[in-house]
């Protein structure tokens, strides 16, 4: 069998938010394309047990399923493609009918939408990406779309403004002054229906279309923390405020039959901003909490860097009493199903899958899921659990390249607690040899692993490594207390990887102690900075996109302002000492350990100076260290930056590693 190699990921092809239309299913396909470097993603239809494209020009991402036919946004002409590239605000629907054909354009709209909601023939409601720059060039250009974004380029080539926070946003860029407003299209024509300063996101349409919720936080300054829930009367268009709590975080509502409502709401009760948000229900006018146990986290969160999304509530529906979501537990996507009235939740399926998306089909669901070493699929889960993959778009991968299966390496922490970890072993792995580790840590915190396929750890494994991966404290699909680590980075977390590669150590006698290297991204970047600045027992390190300095981090980051507090216990201002005392940063000169820093230079979740900080603190004190900026990527690097980019971030990593384990 052929060993996998870099760029293996783009081997995979990611079905992706499938919807259903009867006994036929449509959806996307996302693949990433190497010698173009970039992604491409069609519209598929499953219908009589096979599965056939629909489009081939690689630029669907997403689409509607309305009574007419498949709506989705796309530039087809030469001329529109022109005007967005030069910066003019545009988006193009168009319509594929069910009967067959070619797409044709169905409307235009001179701005950006970011979501639809349709309710009627040739009516939809929708929200869009709204700049106060761009209206304002405008203006001055009297309505010359051309004129006002080759002016408003001149501008933000010369200087950039910012009044307001966030002022970027990691994978969007430059943010101040925009919002996303909520619009109505209907006789041809758009007009917005909130305000410049309110921001939107679309919730969901009821049954009978006459009611659309969405959550509305208006704002000049600082983006508030919370939102309001509102539900829109789609004939009358007067808005009716119907928020769960003030200050709360809405994330997911969803109109029912019978004047209903549900919601998931973040109430921040004792868990902050990290809080696994609560179920609850309107009717009559009022709200009750139909779960709030805290033990859901309504959305999947188990890693892979070859799938297209990562569902959250959004693919929650409603079927005879019950309301259906997506559910991290332990390392795996379960289907929960929630009791309307009792609350009580069930697991439909799970068992090592990791469900990236769903909707309801048949008696049951169609998802999109993987499990072991197959990429995403597309299958049905019936209503008892059991599985029918419906699809081979990745089959013939698993049958042609090696693959070595994690094994479970579970432990109990100091705190009692069982603590899920893998190990996988070398390819071609032979007994009595001795092999050098990588222990991978993941991101978040609040995510996790699971044993599904993650092409980093099986290159590494390719290339003779063995692999160790685990979910520390502070990870998700373990409730609210297990995810709490608020003022405590570094801590239990710590302890918790420590002794997880003890236990590695003990129970793997193929692994060398002395040959150990560790590296993580985001938090797992974060956890990099500390591990090396509190033990020398891996040989080298490689820190990606990290944090390392809670200070400089909560005043650049685009979430710090909020994140940093809630995260680490207070503000630089009263809380200099609690916060330095979880730096990274603060430590760097105990450090000995050859380390490698990857960052990207648009990251603004984890700034490109955080990387710099310990970089710079590293090789002015004589650590040997390396630091590769790659340009024009963002955060999500690993996951979905350019393939050609992702496979020099991955070369560098497993180089370094080589150069210092072998």
């Amino acid at each position: 069998m052929k060993k996998v190699d870099y760029e293996h990921f783009s081997r995979f092809l990611m079905p992706h938010s499938p919807a259903a239309r009867g006994e036929e299913l449509y959806f996307c396909v996302k693949r990433a394309d190497m010698e173009e470097n970039r992604y491409f993603s069609d519209l598929w239809l499953w219908k009589g047990g096979a599965a056939k494209r629909l489009t081939s020009s690689g630029d669907v991402n997403g689409f509607w399923l309305t009574e007419a036919g498949v709506v989705f946004s796309a530039l087809r002409g030469k001329r529109d493609k022109e005007r967005a590239e030069a910066g003019e605000p545009l988006t193009v629907l168009q319509l594929l009918p069910y009967d067959g054909g070619e797409a044709r354009e169905l409307c235009r709209l001179d701005c950006a939408v970011t979501a639809l909601r349709f309710a009627g023939e040739g009516r939809f409601f929708f929200t869009a990406d709204c700049s106060r720059d761009w209206d304002a060039a405008l203006a001055q250009a009297q309505g010359d779309a051309k004129a006002a974004a080759e002016a408003l380029k001149r501008s933000r080539a010369e200087c950039r403004v910012i009044d307001e926070l966030p002022f970027w946003f990691n994978g969007r860029g430059f943010v101040n002054g925009c919002r996303s407003r909520l619009g109505v299209y209907e006789n041809g024509a758009h007009r917005f229906l909130t305000g410049e300063n309110t921001d939107v996101s679309l919730g969901g349409l009821s049954p009978d279309g006459k009611k659309l919720s969405f959550t509305a936080s208006d704002w000049t300054g600082s983006a508030p923390i919370g939102d309001r829930l509102c539900l829109l009367d789609t004939d009358t268009l007067e808005i009716e405020d119907v928020t769960v709590r003030e200050g709360a975080q809405h994330y997911w509502s969803l109109p029912l039959g019978g004047g209903r409502l549900a919601a998931l709401v973040n109430t921040m009760d004792k868990y902050g901003i990290n809080e696994n948000p609560k179920l609850f229900l309107r009717e009559g006018g009022a709200w009750r909490l139909v779960l709030g146990d805290g033990a859901h986290c309504f959305g999947s969160s188990v890693g892979s860097d070859v799938k297209a999304d990562s569902g959250f509530c959004g693919d929650a529906r409603e079927r005879a009493g019950e309301l259906f979501f997506l559910d991290t537990q332990g390392g795996e996507t379960q289907l929960l199903a929630v009791d309307e009235e009792s609350g009580k939740a069930r697991a439909l399926a799970g068992h090592g899958l990791n469900i990236s998306s769903a909707c309801l089909w048949r008696e049951g669901f169609a998802a999109c899921a993987m499990r072991g070493a197959s990429g995403v699929e597309l299958m049905y889960i019936g209503p008892d659990g059991s599985e029918n993959v419906l699809t081979e778009f990745n089959s013939g991968i698993c049958e042609e390249y090696e693959y070595s299966a994690p094994e479970a390496l579970n432990f109990v922490n100091s705190q009692g607690r069982e603590i899920a970890g893998w190990v996988i072993r070398p390819a071609g792995f032979e007994p009595g040899k001795k092999y050098p580790a990588i222990l991978d840590i993941h991101g978040g915190p609040k995510t996790v692993y699971g044993s599904c396929y993650f092409h980093e750890m099986q290159l590494w494994a390719s290339r003779g490594f063995a692999v160790l991966f685990c979910n520390p404290t502070g990870g998700d699909g373990g409730g609210d207390e297990f995810a709490d680590i608020r003022g405590q980075y570094g801590r239990q977390d710590f302890a918790d990887l420590m002794q997880f590669v003890d236990t590695a150590l003990k129970r793997c006698d193929f692994i060398d102690a002395e040959r150990l290297g560790v590296t993580g991204g985001s938090y797992g970047g974060f956890m990099t900075n500390w591990v090396i600045g509190h033990t020398d027992r891996f040989r080298c390190a490689a820190s990606q996109r990290s944090i390392s300095n809670w200070v400089s981090f909560r005043n650049s980051a685009d979430i710090g302002w909020y994140f940093a507090e809630d995260q680490v216990g207070g503000e630089p201002w009263t809380g200099l000492e609690k916060i330095w005392g979880q730096s990274p940063l603060a430590f760097a000169d105990r450090v000995t350990t050859p380390t490698l820093f990857i960052h990207s230079e648009e990251d603004y979740r984890c700034p490109l100076s955080e990387g710099i900080q310990m970089f710079y603190a590293l090789r002015q004190r004589g650590v040997e260290s390396r630091m590769c900026i790659f340009k024009g990527e963002n955060h999500e690097l690993s996951r979905s930056g350019r393939p050609q980019n992702r496979v020099r971030r991955l070369r560098e990593i497993t180089e370094w590693m080589e150069r210092h384990l072998k």
